[in-house]
């Protein structure tokens, strides 16, 4: 082969080898500007969908937050409960109910959490002239030492927690947030920026602490953009209600508790207070039945502390037993009423600090001409009354 030839040929191999090279670096290098060109636009419609979904995730969150004060505000303003007409578990009460079963106030109502001793099982009584117990304070006629712990009432607080029973606190916060979210979720709004939006029903879980009250929501929602052709789901909100309730619960049970048990606790002395913890007896707020609010200056709620509000129903007194109840005078003994109540104790003991009255009768004639009489001493705050009978016999 001749040298010009063979110089030739290595000439056009060198030119084809960087041709080559020139054409697979330019392959190369439009490949990797289309790559990147492709990722810029998926982190940027990506942001952009975080964009548009925000103000969505923010407004849910708000309305459960909204939905979750609004139901502690209202059970704590009815003696623990939500009727099921509000959104809660509780059955509702009639108008005729009033003064069984709750006591309107402030165009609530206000449930029970006292109610009057029945059932009661022995020594106690329910049932007049033998209530609370037949020698009321004494544990046994001969005795001198007085009890004023006994069987003065019932507790009627809804449970705090699923586990300790039906209508609990826990189950109406709740009940409250899934009967009411989708009337506070309008997302009509966002629909008129062109997106399409769909939602399912929620539910709720709640989480009572001592401090707050943790509320997590699964609340399906899923959100379309057709211009975009873009499609995203959102289903978890949360929120933390800084209120002491699980701390104000156990406060009022222990005063229900107290009140129950103990016939002179006074359930609205300042004494019960602490903690930042506040007691206010209303007196006859119905006809005699009362209502015992409950303060805590530490859990605000639209900038007011929180109220657990709760009523409580009339008891009756409990008559100071009359040891002596069969007296015996001589035909010609001039009676007095000094006679019959000598040695005795004329007095009675209202668990719910009525002031109360004690009557005798019939009343005592100046002088006794029939061989025997029955005279009836009564306790009565008003409305209900405890009595004693006592015989007085002429020999």
């Amino acid at each position: 082969m001749k040298p010009n030839s063979l110089k030739s040929q290595i000439t056009m191999v060198m030119i084809v080898g960087l041709v080559l090279f020139i054409v697979i670096s330019l392959i190369l290098y439009l490949s990797k500007s289309s790559i990147k060109k492709q990722s810029q636009q998926s982190i940027k419609k990506i942001h952009e969908t975080k964009i548009e979904i925000q103000p969505i995730n923010d407004y849910a969150t708000k309305c459960l937050d909204k939905l979750a004060k609004d139901a502690i505000v209202l059970l704590g303003k009815q003696g623990g409960y939500i009727y099921a007409s509000q959104g809660g578990t509780l059955v509702d009460y009639s108008d005729t109910d009033e003064g069984l079963f709750y006591v309107k106030h402030n165009g609530l109502k206000v449930a029970y959490n006292i109610l009057p001793p029945k059932f009661a099982i022995q020594p106690y009584s329910s049932e007049t002239p033998d209530y609370p117990w037949r020698t009321f304070p004494y544990e046994k006629e001969s005795s001198n030492s007085e009890i004023f712990e006994g069987y003065f009432g019932i507790n009627n607080m809804p449970p705090l927690n699923y586990s300790e029973g039906p209508n609990s606190i826990q189950m109406q916060i709740e009940s409250f947030i899934d009967s009411n979210m989708g009337s506070c979720m309008d997302l009509s709004i966002f629909e008129k920026q062109g997106v399409q939006i769909s939602m399912q029903p929620s539910k709720t879980s709640a989480t009572i602490g001592s401090g707050d009250i943790s509320v997590t929501s699964k609340i399906p929602v899923k959100i379309a953009n057709p211009s975009a052709n873009e499609f995203t789901e959102l289903s978890y909100f949360s929120t933390s209600i800084n209120i002491r309730l699980r701390d104000i619960y156990f406060f009022a049970k222990e005063l229900i508790e107290n009140d129950i048990k103990n016939i002179k606790f006074d359930i609205g002395g300042a004494r019960n207070n602490g903690d930042f913890l506040r007691v206010n007896l209303v007196k006859n707020a119905f006809t005699g039945e009362d209502l015992i609010v409950v303060s805590d200056e530490r859990s605000l709620v639209y900038g007011k502390p929180f109220e657990y509000i709760f009523a409580r129903r009339n008891r009756a007194p409990a008559l100071h037993y009359i040891k002596n109840t069969k007296l015996e005078f001589s035909h010609n003994h001039q009676i007095t009423q000094e006679d019959i109540f000598k040695n005795s104790t004329l007095k009675a003991y209202d668990p719910d600090e009525d002031n109360y009255t004690i009557t005798i009768t019939p009343s005592l004639p100046k002088t006794l001409n029939v061989p025997q009489i029955q005279f009836k001493v009564e306790a009565s705050d008003g409305k209900l009354s405890d009595y004693q009978t006592i015989t007085v016999s002429r020999i």
